[in-house]
């Protein structure tokens, strides 16, 4: 702090402001109107009718107004400077000796201010100070008190704000940073393989395998339109959404290619009410709780399938998904990472805004999900 020097430190005060003058100025003003009105309210009931009469014609002269505006214009300039001065050495975390060294440039204003004021309108007041220094003092010390208390809380209040928005800002970029590389390792992986090379290969293997099997010849065209839906980004928006009636018909080929898959041993229940209409979400996030359900679930029991359920309210997406689970000598290890990733995006997506509940017991498991339509 103290190599930067008093320069330095006056460019910040006028040019980085944390509350301009006008603020001051215009919150000084409301009070100082509320202080007339309270004092010509008290002085126009005064009893003796010429004092009453003496004291507001006083209060409506040309020179008590146009000292108020003085006033109003020299103390807005005190509080600013004493604000904005105190508030720069805090955020710079000056030593203690700096806080009470600008005490007295800042004393010496305050008195500058008062007895400017009082020499051309409070004569006596002024004199004052020279036939009884102790009582001028005692008032002026009650001003530099009173304005003291309001710059120490104004000020903390102003540094534990900046502090907290430069933290969220911080948390904001950091989240940002996290999906952005997120989002490249994805694109990385999508990019270690050709996808003309593949749907090529995969329409070949579709014509020769019309002849000989209808339904391996169904599995591969639907397993040629999931790839491209996972490949092809043509369909988001610039926004990164993606309409919620091609995320709908992504799940159904998927479920479609488990089908052939697995036959007569893979049973399940997909409900939807509602329009779907132009609704969008972010993309692959119904997807990764449908493809969680199958890699865990025993699906083998028609009375107990995979039960997806998707209804549309007015401005909300309500998705669950339940299933039984495979018995532990048989079950996969769940790393839980395709869910957990799954709500890092929800999250940056949609803030608080979304809902997610996962509730698991010895025998099922039941993912449930609200987000907000765009």
């Amino acid at each position: 702090m103290a190599e930067k020097g008093v320069d330095y430190l006056l460019k910040k005060l006028f040019k980085d402001q944390r509350i301009p003058y006008w603020k001051i100025a215009s919150c000084l003003a409301v009070l100082q109107v509320i202080i007339n009105v309270k004092t010509y309210y008290r002085n126009s009931r005064l009893e003796d009718p010429e004092l009453r009469l003496r004291v507001l014609n006083w209060q409506f002269s040309g020179s008590y107004i146009l000292q108020q505006f003085i006033s109003l214009v020299s103390v807005s300039f005190l509080c600013f400077v004493t604000f904005n001065l105190y508030y720069q050495l805090s955020i710079q975390k000056a030593k203690v000796i700096a806080f009470i060294v600008a005490i007295f440039p800042l004393l010496g204003l305050f008195f500058l201010i008062d007895q400017g004021i009082n020499y051309f309108f409070y004569r006596e007041t002024f004199n004052l100070f020279f036939t009884d220094p102790i009582a001028f003092l005692s008032d002026s010390l009650l001003g530099v008190a009173i304005i003291s208390v309001l710059t120490i809380l104004l000020v903390k209040v102003a540094v534990s704000n900046d502090v907290k928005a430069r933290n969220k800002q911080l948390e904001l970029e950091n989240a940002r940073l996290e999906l952005g590389k997120k989002d490249a390792e994805f694109e990385l992986l999508k990019a270690q393989v050709n996808p003309h090379f593949l749907f090529n290969s995969l329409n070949y293997l579709y014509s020769k395998s019309l002849p000989h099997s209808n339904e391996l010849s169904e599995g591969i065209l639907t397993l040629s339109e999931i790839m491209k839906y996972a490949f092809d980004t043509s369909h988001e928006q610039g926004d990164g959404m993606v309409f919620l009636k091609n995320e709908v018909t992504y799940i159904e080929k998927f479920l479609q290619m488990n089908s052939l898959r697995f036959g007569d041993r893979f049973y399940t229940n997909f409900e939807m009410t509602g329009n779907l209409g132009g609704e969008r979400i972010i993309p692959f996030v119904l997807i990764t709780v449908v493809e969680n359900a199958v890699k865990h679930a025993d699906a083998t029991n028609p009375l107990k399938p995979i039960r997806m359920k998707l209804w549309i309210s007015e401005t909300q997406l309500h998705f669950s998904c339940e299933n039984q689970k495979k018995p532990r000598s048989t079950g996969i290890h769940s790393t839980k990472l395709g869910i957990s990733n799954m709500r890092g995006r929800l999250q940056m997506t949609y803030g608080s805004s979304y809902d997610m509940q996962i509730e698991e017991t010895l025998e099922t498991y039941l993912i449930k999900l609200t987000i907000p339509l765009k």
